[in-house]
C-alpha cells in the first residue's frame, strides 16, 4: 500500500474516530444522568450477589468451588446480560419511541457511528458494574483468585456477551417501545433461571438438563466458572455457541433493523 494511499485512509478515518469518541461521551452522560438506569445497574449485582453467594458459609456447590466464588461467576453473567439488553437493548426501543433515530438521520452522525458509540458505552458500563461486584466479592465475600483469574472471569463475559449485544439491538428494533422493558424483564428472568446460571445444571429438571447446554446464557456462564475453578465442559464447544449466537443474532439484528428504516423512512 502507498503511502498516499495510507495518508488517504488515515484522514477519511480521523473524523469518525472524533465523532465515535464524542458521541460516546454524549451517551455516558445520558446514562450518568439516568440514576434509575445507574443505581440498579451498580446496586443489583452487590445484591443478588448477598443473596445468593451464601456470605459467611462455606459450603461448596461443584469440584470443591466455594458458593461466594461459584456466585461470583454467576451473578456476572446474569448482570453483563442485563447490561446488554436494558442499556443497549431498551435504549434502543426507547429512542424509536421517542423517535430519536428521525432525528439522528437529520444530522451528520453516521447510523454506524451511533450504534457503535451505544456498543461502546454498553460494554463500559458492563466493565464498570463487573469490577465493582468483584471489588464487593473481594472485600465482602472474602473471595480469593489468582490476578489470572480475575482477568480471565472478566475479560471472558466481556467478550462472551457479543451475541447478547446483537440481541439487544434486535429487540430493540422489533419490539413495541412501551413493551420493551416488561418483554425483556420477563423473558430474560426465564432465561437465567432455566439455563442453570443460578441452580447448577444437575439440580435442574431433566428436560432442562437437555436443553439449557445449547443456550448462550449458559454457555457464557460456562466461561465465567472455567475462571473461577469450576469445570463444566468444553470451553471450545461453548467458544464455537457463543460464536455460532453471535452470527445468528447479528443477522436477525440487521434484519430488524432494516425492517425497522423501511417503516420509518419508506
Amino acid at each position: 500500500m502507498s503511502t498516499h494511499t495510507s495518508s488517504s485512509i488515515r484522514t477519511r478515518l480521523a473524523p469518525l474516530g472524533v465523532m465515535l469518541w464524542h458521541q460516546v461521551q454524549a451517551e455516558v452522560l445520558r446514562l450518568w444522568r439516568t440514576p434509575s438506569f445507574l443505581v440498579p445497574g451498580l446496586v443489583l449485582p452487590l445484591v443478588l450477589y448477598s443473596l445468593l453467594g451464601g456470605l459467611g458459609k462455606a459450603n461448596s456447590l461443584e469440584d470443591g468451588v466455594r458458593r461466594h466464588v461459584y456466585a461470583l461467576a454467576a451473578v456476572g453473567t446474569y448482570c453483563i446480560i442485563s447490561v446488554m439488553l436494558y442499556s443497549f437493548g431498551v435504549s434502543i426501543a426507547n429512542e424509536r419511541g421517542q423517535r430519536v433515530n428521525v432525528l439522528m438521520r437529520a444530522t451528520p452522525l453516521p447510523a454506524s457511528i451511533y450504534l457503535l458509540a451505544k456498543m461502546v458505552t454498553a460494554l463500559l458500563s458492563a466493565l464498570v458494574m463487573l469490577l465493582a461486584l468483584s471489588g464487593f466479592a473481594f472485600v465482602v465475600g472474602g473471595v480469593q483468585l489468582s490476578a489470572i483469574s480475575w482477568i480471565t472471569l472478566i475479560a471472558s463475559l466481556l467478550l462472551g456477551v457479543l451475541p447478547f449485544i446483537a440481541l439487544g439491538f434486535a429487540i430493540g428494533n422489533v419490539v413495541n417501545p412501551t413493551g420493551a422493558t416488561p418483554i425483556i424483564n420477563l423473558s430474560f428472568f426465564i432465561l437465567a433461571f432455566a439455563s442453570g446460571v443460578f441452580v447448577p445444571l444437575a439440580q435442574l429438571p431433566d428436560i432442562l438438563q437437555n436443553i439449557a447446554p445449547y443456550s448462550p446464557f449458559y454457555r457464557l456462564a460456562q466461561l465465567a466458572w472455567n475462571a473461577v475453578g469450576v469445570q463444566t465442559g468444553s470451553i471450545g464447544d461453548a467458544v464455537w455457541l457463543l460464536a455460532l449466537y453471535s452470527v445468528i443474532f447479528f443477522v436477525l439484528a440487521i434484519l430488524a433493523y432494516r425492517t425497522e428504516e423501511r417503516h420509518s423512512f419508506g
